[in-house]
């Protein structure tokens, strides 16, 4: 499975010491050059900077102000290299991925997902959910929170179904 990731998931996922669970859980990671940009880290082999046609530059251009430059890099990047999930988190950005054709993924999802496949044990997970939001700034409702717990809980591959 591919992926195309936006800034946000890898930041969060450097805060929590999590980056390589991107390379667990994909067979391949494109970051566009605005996302290397906006980062700031010195990202890992695994995670390969992948430039835009010069049509998908000219639309980014154009649609500068709907969204972050990083934000319509990586869709456009994941549309022009026929990957349907996008790793975002801003609410806009997982709407236009959407509109788009593709499937949107965020941080906390790559916990979930990690989960899911053997990757990390629930209460690792937990605790990593906590430091997003607790620490890190990752904004998610008491509801939504409360949901993933539930969802990580019955995650795990022994989990009862």
């Amino acid at each position: 499975m591919k992926i195309v990731t936006n800034a946000s998931p890898l930041i969060f996922l450097t805060k929590i010491d999590s980056l390589g669970l991107l390379q667990q859980c994909f067979s391949r990671v494109l970051v566009p050059p605005a996302v290397v940009a906006e980062t700031g880290l010195d990202l890992p082999d695994f995670i390969e900077e992948s430039r835009l046609s010069d049509v998908g530059e000219a639309f980014v251009r154009g649609a500068l102000g709907t969204l972050h430059r990083g934000e319509l890099e990586t869709l456009t990047l994941a549309r022009e290299r026929d990957i349907d999930l996008v790793a975002v988190d801003d609410g806009a950005a997982r709407r236009k991925a959407v509109q788009m054709g593709l499937r949107p993924i965020g941080t906390v999802g790559f916990l979930v997902l990690a989960c899911r496949l053997g990757h990390l044990d629930e209460a690792t997970a937990l605790d990593k959910l906590d430091l997003l939001v607790e620490r890190h700034g990752l904004y998610l409702s008491n509801a939504i929170r409360q949901q993933v717990r539930e969802v990580l809980a019955g995650s795990h591959p022994d989990a009862p179904e």
